[in-house]
């Protein structure tokens, strides 16, 4: 069966991105050791972060806004980074 595709995700397939680091998880280059992990959630958060901001919110008021969907693009880094951990452990331990 087909599933209609939420907008956001929408924006982030077919290259709507804004930027070159929508998408990654954590507030962006200025935290580099936290790894270039990008995630569908990630993007949504950042999709409603942009939606807030050319809506006019401040930059503070655009991240609150957008806060409901900042756990879910956190345990998507997590998730990511604990499958990364894993690979590297079963490849040390062999």
């Amino acid at each position: 069966m087909f599933q209609p595709i939420a907008p956001l995700d929408l924006t982030y397939v077919v290259g709507g991105a804004p930027d070159p680091s929508f998408g990654r998880c954590g507030p962006g280059a200025d935290m580099p050791y936290l790894g270039d992990v990008r995630t569908p959630a990630c993007a949504r958060h950042d999709a409603l972060v942009d939606r807030y901001l050319a809506g006019g919110s401040s930059t503070i008021m655009a991240h609150l806004r957008a806060a409901p969907a900042l756990p879910a693009a956190v345990g998507s880094y997590v998730g990511v980074r604990a499958g990364q951990l894993a690979d590297q452990l079963g490849r040390y331990l062999k």
